[in-house]
């Protein structure tokens, strides 16, 4: 119980050996030439000879600590060896058919064995067999570039796969050739709708792989052992780590860049920095103009410096390029996940304050039966220490109000925090009672939950939701559904119902999962996250964000329930309320807005293919800003206001803001405005308050 205790607390707080000799390292197998020209500058690497101690350092640590019990035999092996595969050409554009063919006879059911003898022969086969190729791939399109932008044929018929997760690998080298032909066209497209004259263009496909070719020759053996070590891990759980000991700089180098920079956490995927995770109240949240999968292409430095490409560069390389003094400028280039859409975005650097990201609170006034009603709105970006301190203040000055009606909740894009806060959070609202369950490795069940005098605050309640919101939050959210005590509004959490703990190596550490979340209903909240007793059409794809879209999740399931005091009263309202809901947003045309502009992000996210036609390009960015100046102007026009003259107008004010973005940063520009969804929650609330009073009246009358 004292080791479950300890993980937990360690967990939450965050979205923390063996005595064998190193084996000698052996001389690296060589890599058949295959075609696709030479390799300049390819060096194979060789295991450094600490690896094969930490390798069995590793193992050990999964095998014992765990969660997911995995015995290493030959469907584990086969299921790693695709894991690796795809950690290093996830898009399956850089091996050949023939280096599959020979890697998978070679590896596909060895892998296990080689983890047991801590050889890393395999791990440096398939990394030198990728490394080769790919600088033969940066040398081919640095010579195809070097012929001009104009020998590029970007007005024919022919499109791109965008998606190719599960594309056949290149049959040959002219195959492949072939293939990047069509990822230079898309990618000087790319550029073209960002307004580039060609040799500015020209100029950055240049950078651009040049930056990747600079990195690949400087690549060295932790980052193949790194990369073998990250497919082995992820194989037990997506959450699950090994930071060697400079990925652990890194990894710093992230956390500093959130408190004196854009406030964003970057990730390197396929080439390019990903945006993660923005921190609320940093100048990213703030600007309302990104989101997590956003990739990072070019960053400059002031108001009209010029841009350096970063695609290809070291994460660590891209990190220094933006972070600077407070009050500096820097601007981002900025590509859709799919590639199809670019943008520039203007942040001023700034340190992000812990007020910043602290609960607050407003009132939404709502007309009701004449009269002007006041509902309670917390929003809680985050859980924190003192949260619920903070919390029950607010809800002390809101109490105040004689004529509050009922609060709301707002934890939509809370990625969760300290498990304490949490349990005292839902403290606030209800008598002493368990909040949540906790299964380690051991099958040991853990109670936790609140002690208390009793609630601050038992009158009507609403907790708003959605995709990104993990963690302490589903905890919250789960627990005051499960009791009956809120009714709980917006879209299906994110699914995050594992815990995670650091363990020390002799270089670096690992992260792994010891332990699950479960309701006090028995079930987890693990991939399937809490459903909402109400749902608002989401601009986030589930398929794509998410618990259940991550690779190798661990599965849903329950234990026994533990005894629990439930009241059925809302759920017994639903089907009355949702009419209620559905009647009137279908006249409401802030909310019809918000739906109809997710309904258009969804669709241009959900894009597979896109044309290598620069004019047709060109007419669909052009058909898709008539599209959202239309829906703005219908809004507008509804609601009494001045259309737009022009999409530019309408882009540089709070309307032009991408809603999927708004729901992915948890705030528009305006972080005092009401959105849509809050008023229509408040709306819910007060229907499910009249409902009450009507059913006692009923009572009473029999």
């Amino acid at each position: 119980m004292r080791k479950l205790a300890l993980l937990i607390l360690i967990a939450l707080f965050v979205f923390a050996q063996s005595g064998c000799a190193a084996d000698s390292p052996a001389d690296p197998e060589p890599v058949p030439d295959a075609g696709g020209g030479t390799a300049e500058g390819y060096s194979p690497l060789v295991p450094d000879d600490n690896q094969a101690k930490i390798d069995r350092e590793i193992v050990k640590q999964l095998q014992q600590n765990h969660y997911n019990k995995v015995e290493l035999n030959d469907e584990f092996s086969e299921k790693f060896f695709n894991a690796y595969l795809d950690e290093l050409d996830g898009t399956r554009g850089v091996f050949l058919q023939s280096d599959i063919d020979r890697l998978r006879d070679k590896y596909e059911h060895a892998l296990d064995d080689e983890l047991k003898q801590g050889q890393t022969r395999a791990a440096f086969d398939i990394y030198n067999t990728y490394q080769k190729r790919r600088i033969q791939i940066d040398q081919w399109a640095l010579e195809r570039i070097s012929q001009g932008i104009d020998s590029f044929d970007i007005s024919d018929d022919e499109s791109f796969d965008i998606d190719r997760e599960n594309a056949p690998w290149p049959a040959n080298a002219a195959a492949r050739e072939a293939l990047w032909t069509q990822q230079l066209e898309n990618q000087l497209i790319n550029l073209k709708l960002n307004d580039l004259d060609e040799a500015e263009v020209e100029k950055r496909l240049t950078q651009r792989y040049s930056n990747e070719l600079k990195q690949l020759r400087q690549t060295e053996p932790m980052d193949a052992f790194s990369a073998y070590m990250d497919a082995y891990t992820h194989s037990y759980d997506p959450h699950t780590d090994y930071f060697s000991p400079r990925r652990s700089e890194d990894f710093n180098i992230d956390m500093n860049l959130q408190l004196q920079g854009i406030g964003a956490e970057l990730r390197s995927k396929n080439g390019y920095a990903e945006l993660v995770r923005l921190i609320p109240g940093g100048p990213a949240a703030k600007s309302g103009k990104l989101k997590p999968t956003d990739q990072i292409i070019a960053v400059g430095q002031g108001e009209d410096g010029e841009f350096t490409d970063v695609v290809g560069m070291r994460l660590d390389e891209t990190v220094q390029l933006i972070r600077g003094e407070k009050g500096s400028t820097v601007r981002l280039q900025i590509s859709s996940q799919d590639g199809s859409q670019t943008k520039t975005v203007t942040l001023v650097r700034d340190k992000i304050e812990l007020k910043d990201q602290a609960a607050r609170k407003q009132i939404i006034q709502l007309e009701r039966g004449g009269q002007t009603v006041d509902v309670g709105l917390i929003t809680l970006p985050s859980f924190y220490n003192g949260t619920a301190k903070d919390v029950k203040n607010l809800v002390v000055e809101l109490k105040k109000n004689k004529d509050l009606a009922g609060i709301v909740l707002d934890l939509r894009n809370n990625g969760g925090g300290a498990l304490g806060e949490a349990m005292k959070l839902t403290g606030l609202f209800m008598n002493s009672v368990p909040v949540v369950q906790i299964r380690d490795a051991d099958g040991n069940v853990q109670v936790l939950g609140d002690r208390n005098d009793g609630p601050i605050y038992d009158g009507p309640l609403a907790v708003m939701v959605n995709r990104l919101s993990a963690s302490a939050s589903e905890i919250v959210a789960g627990a005051l559904q499960d009791y009956g005590r809120a009714i709980v509004l917006g879209g299906q959490t994110f699914g995050k119902g594992t815990v995670q703990t650091l363990m020390p190596l002799s270089e670096g550490q690992i992260k792994l999962t010891q332990a699950k979340f479960y309701r006090v209903t028995g079930e987890s909240t693990q991939d399937r996250g809490v459903t909402p007793d109400l749902t608002f059409p989401a601009a986030i794809d589930p398929s794509k964000i998410g618990e259940s879209a991550l690779p190798n999740a661990l599965p849903w399931d329950r234990i026994k329930p533990t005894t629990y005091p439930y009241s059925d009263e809302i759920v017994q309202l639903l089907d009355t309320l949702e009419r209620g809901h559905k009647m009137r947003v279908n006249k409401d045309p802030d909310y019809e807005y918000r739906v109809d502009r997710i309904r258009l992000a969804r669709q241009q996210s959900e894009k597979t293919r896109v044309s290598l036609n620069l004019e047709e390009r060109r007419a669909e960015q052009k058909a898709l800003k008539q599209q959202s100046l239309r829906l703005a102007n219908t809004h507008r026009k509804a609601t009494g206001e001045e259309p737009f003259e022009d999409y530019a107008a309408f882009e540089k004010s709070e309307e032009g803001e991408d809603p999927q973005e708004q729901e992915l940063t948890g705030q528009s520009r305006d972080k005092d405005e009401i959105d849509a969804y809050q008023t229509e929650s408040a709306r819910i609330l007060l229907d499910l308050v009249e409902a009450f009073i009507r059913e006692k009246q009923q009572a009473d009358a029999a």
